[in-house]
């Protein structure tokens, strides 16, 4: 596995990323970008969830999940390119690791909270359980995505 990663950091996306003075900058500004639309989507539906934002049932976020989704796709492919330009360290890196599991319990509760809200409605015990859990592991990937400077 250790050859691959090195390959991949190897590559031109890897070393233009790493070692070009934009490259970087770049990408990491694609990604906050992309964490902004896709996050903000995800934070006012899950507030609603909670009854934060009471005044808009959670179904009338339904037309900003094409935001949230153009934001994952575009962290998806900035991510990939951060994460080409240190592949070796980030692929055996815990808190890369627990980053990466958060982002997908994340989604997946979020999408269990939007099915709970259409199944049973935007205030069942169901819905909050599943918005709350949603709201602490997406938090979670943004600590734990800038704790990686630091590990």
């Amino acid at each position: 596995m250790m050859e691959l990663f090195q390959r991949i950091e190897d590559s031109g996306l890897g070393v233009y990323i790493r070692e070009d003075p934009w490259g970087f900058a770049i990408a990491l500004s694609a990604h906050a970008v992309g964490m902004s639309m896709a996050l903000g989507v995800v934070m006012v539906a899950t507030l609603r969830s909670l009854n934060v934002l009471k005044q808009v049932p959670l179904q009338a976020h339904a037309n900003l999940y094409a935001v949230a989704w153009a934001g994952f796709f575009v962290n998806l492919i900035s991510g990939i390119a951060l994460y080409s330009s240190h592949a070796v360290e980030y692929s055996y890196q815990v808190v890369f690791i627990m980053k990466l599991l958060l982002i997908l319990a994340g989604g997946i509760l979020f999408k269990l909270m939007i099915d709970s809200a259409r199944k049973y409605g935007d205030s069942a015990g169901r819905t909050k359980l599943m918005g709350f859990l949603s709201l602490a592991s997406w938090l979670g990937a943004i600590i734990t995505g800038r704790l990686m400077a630091y590990f």
